[in-house]
């Protein structure tokens, strides 16, 4: 597992703004703030979304009361990665225990310490590498300012053809950066 990255915030920002979706979506979650650290859910607009060219590359997902997160929407770009459909279950049902323990522990940990997450790495499948992806995942508010969504948005770099699948997709990363929203 890669070690957290604990250097200069502007780093982080270098690297999103190198994404350009990624760059994209923190521009328009930053403007969506008024005035909060963190945006509401119900302020990003799917029009701005996508116009930005956002839309088949996002994903929202939702923490229940019990703390598990399932997702709420999902881009056809991110869907047709998985060998299911995905709007409405939760992470467990569709990662494996490790895969699902890694990405509980990081949602719970952008939702509790208001940080924003970027990671990079090479992303798995049947054990070839399929695509390098770098990923974005902004905390969202209810609208009673409970911190209880989160959008992400992923630039992927296609590394070869990806049929005849048997898995859902694995990630790995070489960069991990989590980045407290009071400081965007």
């Amino acid at each position: 597992m890669t070690e957290e990255w604990t250097g200069p915030r502007h780093v982080v920002l270098e690297r999103i703004g190198h994404a350009p979706r990624c760059a994209a979506l923190l521009d328009i979650w930053k403007a969506a703030r008024v005035g909060n650290a963190m945006a509401a859910r119900s302020a990003l607009d799917p029009i701005i979304l996508a116009k930005a060219g956002l839309l088949p590359f996002v994903w929202v997902l939702e923490r229940d009361a019990g703390g598990a997160c399932f997702y709420r929407l999902i881009g056809e770009s991110i869907r047709r990665n998985f060998n299911m459909p995905m709007r409405g279950r939760y992470v467990h049902e569709i990662f494996d225990q490790d895969m699902s323990r890694l990405i509980s522990s990081r949602c719970e940990r952008i939702l509790s310490e208001a940080e924003i997450m970027f990671t990079s790495g090479r992303v798995y499948r049947d054990g070839k590498a399929v695509y390098y992806a770098r990923r974005l995942v902004l905390p969202l508010r209810d609208e009673d300012g409970t911190a209880r969504f989160l959008i992400g948005t992923v630039d992927q770099s296609e590394m070869g053809r990806d049929t005849n699948r048997v898995d859902n997709p694995r990630f790995t990363n070489d960069f991990v950066a989590f980045v407290g929203v009071e400081s965007i």
